[in-house]
């Protein structure tokens, strides 16, 4: 029974995460609202970014939202990826989303490359149509970085 679980749990974590395709969406095109959609809905989330952002805060989604959007304004995306596998953590739900975000400051030109993750634990979806419960979505409940 435990190595059927051990391989749905693999299986699930080799599988494309459409929240994964909302965060490059986000970064991509600058959008704190797009980023917004994928944060966790209550408690706060941990952000931590390296110079020259130089941010490590605990923030409500609303906040987030905010500090995104002066970030957002200030450096402009100039690529972002994400690699496809989700990195599992022992004895918890969820995982890390690993990514790179390069950079440009729109008031200096110099570019920065940080290696970015994003740790993503299920969140209960709302209740469909018909009040039937919607499966499990995956939320941004952690953010973290660290330059190149």
């Amino acid at each position: 029974m435990v190595n059927l679980h051990l391989f749905s749990l693999t299986l699930l974590l080799a599988l494309p995460l459409p929240v994964a395709s909302r965060i490059e969406t986000a970064f991509l095109q600058n959008s704190p609202a797009v980023l917004r959609e994928v944060l966790a809905t209550d408690g706060t989330i941990p952000v931590s970014l390296p110079e020259p952002v130089a941010l490590a805060d605990q923030l409500s989604p609303d906040q987030a939202f905010l500090v995104f959007s002066r970030i957002f304004a200030v450096f402009k995306t100039t690529e972002f990826t994400t690699d496809s596998r989700l990195s599992s953590l022992p004895g918890q739900p969820g995982g890390i989303l690993k990514g790179r975000w390069s950079f440009r400051n729109e008031r200096t030109g110099d570019q920065y490359p940080f290696r970015v993750y994003f740790f993503l634990a299920p969140e209960a979806g709302p209740p469909a149509p018909g009040g039937r419960a919607t499966g499990p979505s995956f939320r941004v409940v952690e953010i973290r970085a660290e330059r190149l």
